[in-house]
């Protein structure tokens, strides 16, 4: 078994990606079973996330493991409105969706909710907000960070 408190800039070695889901990146902590058989340990300092493509090790054999977050489910979302109004309509659709304590990770037009609920329930949330939306079920990697959600690599 390997123990990992830290991410490491690999310095050679043979690099073996492990999937992890999100809420286990959110955590810190997280125990797995690599491809390569290896029983892995990892466990950050409190307040510290995984992101997707940190590293860690090397394992007494030598290998490093790179995390890779798997794609989940996300309910994609636009605020159909242009021009004036759209930024109170951006802000009201926030608002419902923090109140409802749902997570979201803003990236440039879209936000996109993680579907831990059904996507419907999503959407009749939304519709609370009063704001003309399109949305889309899609999958996608969210990647934690230390003030919200990051995009992972596509």
């Amino acid at each position: 078994m390997s123990v990992f408190e830290a991410t490491v800039n690999p310095s050679g070695g043979r690099i073996v990606e492990i999937g992890i889901k999100r809420t286990e990146a959110m955590r810190g902590r997280l125990r797995a079973k690599a491809p390569d058989g290896e029983d892995l340990v990892v466990d950050l300092p409190r307040g510290q996330v995984i992101h997707n493509g940190d590293t860690f090790g090397p394992s007494v054999q030598g290998t490093f493991y790179r995390t890779r977050i798997e794609p989940e489910p996300v309910l994609m979302v636009t605020v159909k409105k242009t021009g004036e109004g759209r930024i109170e309509d951006a802000l009201r659709l926030g608002y419902t969706l923090g109140n409802h304590h749902l997570e979201v990770l803003v990236e440039g037009e879209y936000a996109y909710v993680p579907a831990v609920i059904r996507a419907e329930k999503i959407e009749k949330i939304i519709g609370k907000a009063g704001v003309d939306v399109d949305t889309k079920v899609i999958n996608r990697v969210i990647s934690p960070g230390i003030s919200g959600y990051f995009a992972g690599e596509d």
